[in-house]
């Protein structure tokens, strides 16, 4: 797959996340994500993303509940004199709450498909040259998390090898302070290798890279149509805006809007199709 394609794959499902307030459509491009990801990567793959995204959305809903006192609708009330806690408990603050964590597993889940499917260097080669430093600064970044959880593993399952037990907070210094070191050596080693290969010392090399196909155009065109049927549905006020408080109301659905979001789908026809 072509990473210019993904990216604007990826951009489209973000503008749309951050565009509207509308649930329905945070939603509907969310199950978009995860059908993709799942097409792409497998489920396999994806599943310990899947768990985490569901914590930060709980934590979110969690977050809400507890600190927005506001809402028509109270579902019990703590008394005034404790401290932050205190006060109604509304149906519309734990709803508004969760509608922020649909909006963060969805966004996490839209920018996804740029580190699970992608190699490094095709981030950076999808960028123009004038462009290429940064291109390497996201590869890098890219790479930050998936290699500090390989080597927390390994640091752990060496750690149990030689008899050690977690013990509470403090016994996990045992384990974080080697896995500090082995990053900060890897990434002396990462500075060392760019060095060594003239890094900014001329013009940018490349790797031969996947060229559009058909399918990948599809999935730019699915994406562009998707953009501009949502940006001119929010222009005109088809895509209206929705807001729980004071009292929770249902949001409204339009085809148009409805429509982008389902071109979404897009990558998992193609992306199945060539696994």
């Amino acid at each position: 797959m072509n990473a210019r394609a993904v990216a604007a794959w990826s951009a489209c499902s973000l503008f749309i996340i951050l565009s509207t307030t509308s649930p329905v459509y945070k939603l509907m491009v969310l199950a978009a994500a995860v059908s993709v990801l799942a097409a792409g990567a497998g489920l396999r793959r994806i599943r310990a993303l899947l768990v985490a995204v569901l914590f930060i959305g709980a934590f979110a809903t969690l977050l809400n509940f507890v600190s927005a006192h506001l809402g028509a609708t109270v579902l019990f009330a703590l008394p005034a004199q404790i401290p932050a806690l205190g006060g109604p408990y509304t149906l519309e603050a734990m709803v508004f709450g969760a509608v922020g964590g649909i909006t963060i597993a969805a966004a996490i889940l839209s920018a996804a498909p740029l580190s699970l499917l992608l190699d490094s260097h095709e981030v950076m080669d999808a960028l123009p040259a004038p462009l290429s430093r940064t291109g390497v600064a996201i590869a890098a970044s890219l790479n930050l998390v998936p290699a500090v959880v390989t080597s927390y593993i390994q640091v752990t399952d060496a750690q149990r090898l030689r008899g050690w037990k977690p013990r509470g907070p403090r016994s996990l210094m045992e384990v974080v302070v080697p896995v500090v070191l082995t990053s900060v050596e890897g990434s002396i080693q990462l500075a060392e290798s760019m060095e060594a290969r003239g890094f900014g010392s001329g013009a940018r090399t490349t790797m031969a890279s996947h060229a559009f196909r058909r399918s990948d155009w599809l999935v730019v065109a699915a994406s562009g149509v998707a953009l501009v049927a949502f940006a001119g549905s929010h222009a005109t006020g088809s895509a209206g805006d929705w807001f729980p408080y004071p009292t929770l109301t249902l949001p409204t659905i339009h085809p148009v809007p409805t429509a982008g979001c389902l071109l979404l789908l897009a990558p998992v026809i193609v992306w199945r199709s060539r696994r």
